[in-house]
Formats: structure tokens, C-alpha cells, sequence
């Protein structure tokens, strides 16, 4: 309990703090508009899905590991979103980042449940075949179903 009030109050500070500057205002308003619009893209094939969300490279609004804290904020803070957290942040995430320039790849994976109550899903971003900022624990077991952009090393 007091981890997840922790990062909560982490990922406050993140967006409370991204107000006091003209050019996070400005990404942290696209993030917003970004991850309310990411459950109605999911009327289309998978692929297309990315194709979509995979941007032109443009100049970084922000150094990359201020994009991944404020992305991660703006999902940990969608709670109405029926998408679940691993995936918008990964979305969020996959989206800005490649915008900044940084060749993430999005995976998506599938495991049986610990509980055979089904299969759970998973998603995570790499960079360069190396799982980027996600704890082992979260991905360990996954089989990877899709990733995206297609033929770039996982």
C-alpha cells in the first residue's frame, strides 16, 4: 500500500511540476489528449493500431527520461481508461519517445495466469533488445506475442 501511495505522490509531483514550464504544459496536454483517444483506436487491426501511433521523429520536447516519467504519470493517472496501465503507459510511452528520437520497440506478451483463470497480458517497450525501464519481475514469463515496428531487433 505505502509503495503504490508513494509512486502516487511521485507521479503528482511529475505532472504538478511539468505545469511551472510553457513546453511541458504543452506535451503533458498531448499526452492527456493522447491516452483519452488510445480505447477508441482499438476498433482496427493491431498493426495499423501502430502505424498510427508511430510518429515522425521530431526535435525532443524533453530529455527521454523526462518523457518516460511524465508519460508513466499521465497513465498512472487515467484510471477511467478500460485499458490497463502497462498498456497505455506502454503506448504513451512508445509514442513520445519515438517522436524524441529513441528507437523503442513495443511488445506485447501473453501468459497463462498463475491461477489458470486465464491468460493475462503485458506490455513493454525495449530499446536496442534490452527491456527499457521495466523490472523483470513484470515481463519475466511473458511469451511475446507482436511487436512493432516490425523487423527491428527485440
Amino acid at each position: 500500500m505505502f509503495r503504490r501511495l508513494g509512486r502516487g505522490i511521485a507521479h503528482t509531483l511529475t505532472i504538478g511540476l511539468a505545469l511551472f514550464s510553457a513546453p511541458r504544459r504543452r506535451l503533458l496536454a498531448q499526452m492527456i489528449r493522447l491516452g483519452r483517444s488510445l480505447p477508441g483506436r482499438f476498433n482496427q487491426p493491431l498493426p495499423a493500431l501502430m502505424a498510427q501511433l508511430t510518429p515522425p521523429a521530431a526535435a525532443p520536447a524533453a530529455p527521454p527520461d523526462e518523457i518516460r516519467r511524465l508519460a508513466d504519470a499521465v497513465a498512472a493517472w487515467q484510471v477511467r481508461s478500460p485499458l490497463g496501465l502497462c498498456l497505455r503507459r506502454s503506448l504513451l510511452r512508445y509514442y513520445f519517445l519515438r517522436q524524441a528520437g529513441l528507437p523503442v520497440v513495443i511488445i506485447f506478451g501473453a501468459r497463462l495466469k498463475s491461477d489458470a483463470a486465464g491468460i493475462g497480458g503485458h506490455a513493454w517497450l525495449t530499446l536496442h533488445g534490452q527491456p527499457y525501464h521495466e523490472s523483470p519481475a513484470d515481463y519475466r514469463g511473458f511469451t511475446e506475442m507482436y511487436s512493432y515496428p516490425p523487423g527491428q531487433k527485440l
